[in-house]
């Protein structure tokens, strides 16, 4: 089984059609930060039509679009000097970017066609299933060959709703997982502001702790207005 990444590096996982799961394998190749982005743009757009009256169902509301845009740097020295395979040193940043695109594209398996659902983690925290919608590639040097050495990347990740991952296992977890912490921390900001007194079920635990357990364990929590 591949390296596990660090937690303190992000990562995009590609996750294979149907996996079981979202950790690394075989299946599920991944793309770790070698330089994590300096910030993180978290964008929400609600596409709201003009409608007149004051009833308006959900279905005529339009898509709600959550995205991410993040921008970081490729250096194939530091790849190389990292690298179990030195014989493989002579190609620059072209190995990094061809998984980076691999990412990007539909997946086939026999005569049926996939979108590609990807993982991306940042942090304990943040694991969330998202697609690449946009990338941009900015190759600033070169070797002698002319393989890239340096670039930027900018992509744009939007995620994924429950209907887009819905045959995916191993997606459908991560969101479950995604969805309890989000709530978790809702109640820990109610905490925070003297909004509701909020305990952990069954534990003595702190409810700040809690939003750490690990993907896919779910947080039980009481709140008392």
């Amino acid at each position: 089984m591949p390296n596990q990444p660090s937690v303190n590096r992000g990562t995009l996982i590609l996750l294979a059609p149907n996996a079981i799961d979202a950790s690394i394998s075989a299946k599920n190749v991944f793309f770790t930060f070698q330089f994590n982005p300096e910030k993180l743009i978290h964008s929400f757009n609600q596409d709201l039509p003009s409608v007149s009256g004051a009833n308006t169902s959900l279905e005529s509301q339009g898509l709600f679009a959550e995205l991410f845009y993040l921008t970081f740097e490729l250096d194939s020295l530091d790849i190389e000097s990292s690298s179990q395979h030195q014989s493989l040193s002579d190609l620059g940043l072209h190995p990094a970017l061809a998984m980076l695109e691999l990412m990007t594209q539909p997946q086939m398996v026999g005569k049926q066609t996939f979108l590609p659902i990807i993982i991306f983690k940042w942090g304990a925290k943040r694991s969330i299933a998202v697609r690449i919608v946009s990338m941009s590639v900015e190759e600033k040097a070169f070797d002698i060959s002319l393989n890239p050495t340096s670039a930027i990347v900018s992509l744009s990740l939007r995620v994924l709703d429950a209907a887009e991952i819905n045959s995916n296992p191993g997606a459908r977890n991560v969101y479950s997982s995604h969805q309890n912490v989000k709530t978790t921390l809702v109640d820990v900001y109610k905490l925070q502001t003297g909004q509701a007194n909020v305990q952990v079920a069954g534990s003595n635990s702190s409810l700040a702790g809690s939003v750490g357990v690990a993907s896919g364990a779910q947080c039980k929590t009481t709140v008392n207005a």
